[in-house]
């Protein structure tokens, strides 16, 4: 309640809300409580506001969930010791960012599953490193180092295959160290909204800790796998043609695209 020239006014429960705070929450949420605790309505609880208001804002929890790992990830364009382009080489440029999703994924252990498994904006963008921004910015930086195409993705590829599988064993062995209630379970009990209407939210499901979901079906996994070349791993109809990955790996992957 604030006062106005003498004039008591209530303040309407959720004044200022935005995505930027309602992601802020959700995070801290998955940081002192697991992913599984941040439900739409846990969430809304903490902001205090009805879960539907929610939904002005995000179409559900997996959107709300993606916004998170977008947090995460972009956390690298604060760290003063991470480029996004090469500057001094491409030795210091990668070793940078190596230890720049090292340090966010160590600051988030609780939340790095969802880095590591939540479907990817598009089938050849691989946790950890899973932003468009930052994926442009080495691609286009390595081809401007001297890298062929194929020692672009090779480079890429190996980047983020080092990063994952290094980066979950040490994260899961910091979850197990300080457990939390939610840990493991990617869906929690948001049903209906407060008033009894509106989107539903995910069926609850019994917490798994460590576990993880696939993020692409059996099929995607053995092409990527099987992949020599660029034009193996393209999406179909080709690269990106929109936004600025798909301008700056067009430019550079033109003949692949």
């Amino acid at each position: 309640m604030i006062r106005a020239q003498g004039v008591q006014v209530r303040r309407r429960p959720g004044r200022g809300l935005s995505l930027d705070r309602i992601v802020t929450v959700t995070l801290e949420m998955v940081d002192e409580q697991g992913i599984g605790a941040a439900t739409m309505r846990a969430v809304s609880a903490r902001l205090g506001v009805r879960s539907m208001s929610l939904y002005r804002y995000v179409q559900d929890r997996d959107e709300l969930l993606d916004a998170v790992v977008e947090r995460i990830v972009n956390e690298l364009a604060d760290d003063p010791e991470v480029q996004l382009r090469p500057v001094a080489g491409w030795r210091p440029y990668l070793t940078g960012m190596a230890h720049g999703v090292r340090r966010y994924a160590r600051a988030h252990p609780h939340a790095f599953p969802l880095v590591a498994t939540r479907p990817p904006e598009a089938p050849w963008v691989n946790p950890p490193l899973r932003s468009l921004r930052w994926i442009e910015a080495m691609l286009t930086g390595l081809a401007r180092e001297g890298f062929t195409d194929d020692q672009v993705l090779f480079t890429y590829r190996t980047f983020n295959s080092f990063l994952l599988g290094y980066l979950l064993l040490e994260t899961s062995a910091m979850a197990l160290r300080d457990p939390k209630a939610g840990d493991g379970s990617f869906t929690g009990p948001d049903t209906m909204g407060d008033d009894g209407g509106g989107p539903a939210g995910q069926a609850a499901s019994a917490p798994v800790i460590g576990g993880l979901s696939p993020v692409r079906s059996a099929e995607q996994r053995e092409a990527i796998e099987d992949a020599d070349s660029l034009p193996d791993v393209a999406p179909p109809g080709g690269w990106p043609r929109r936004g600025p990955l798909g301008r700056g790996v067009r430019k550079r992957l033109g003949r692949h695209a």
